[in-house]
């Protein structure tokens, strides 16, 4: 039975390997460690204090709004600690590999976050700060693999 279950996940382990191989071959741009690092503590600037700004907004006074926003506040605080993740992570010097994951959470993070912000119009605060992250998010797109299309969301 162990031994069933240490091949399962070899097996899946290799599958994932050979998954992230032929993502790695799909990129649109080489790798670049100095652009990666410098767009990585951009985002970072631009995402930190942004949890502050939000945390003052009257719509957190407001009962029925005060759940999304908390929520917004979280997504917004993974978002900070991402970002720093990234960026720490590419001054080390990881690579396209182990940076993927982290990518990939703050793009989906941002998309979360401007969906709620919608529901409760904090976009005014929230809008200008979350563009510009998507901004050097899409400036760092072509140096990971393309990812599946989003379709947007609508906000009742």
């Amino acid at each position: 039975m162990i031994r069933f279950i240490v091949a399962v996940i070899g097996a899946l382990a290799l599958v994932q390997t050979f998954g992230l191989a032929r993502g790695a071959a799909a990129q649109a741009q080489p790798w670049n460690q100095e652009v990666m690092t410098a767009t990585a503590g951009e985002l970072e600037d631009t995402i930190s204090g942004l949890r502050d700004v939000v945390r003052g907004s009257p719509n957190l006074d407001i009962p029925a709004k005060k759940a999304v926003v908390k929520q917004i506040v979280d997504n917004l605080r993974q978002m900070e600690a991402s970002a720093s993740s990234l960026h720490a992570s590419l001054k080390r010097g990881a690579a396209m590999e182990e940076t993927l994951p982290t990518y990939m959470r703050l793009q989906q993070l941002r998309r979360d976050t401007a969906v709620l912000a919608e529901r409760v119009d904090i976009t005014a605060v929230t809008a200008p700060k979350l563009e510009q992250a998507q901004a050097l998010l899409h400036k760092m797109e072509p140096y990971y693999p393309a990812q599946p299309a989003v379709p947007p969301v609508k906000v009742n």
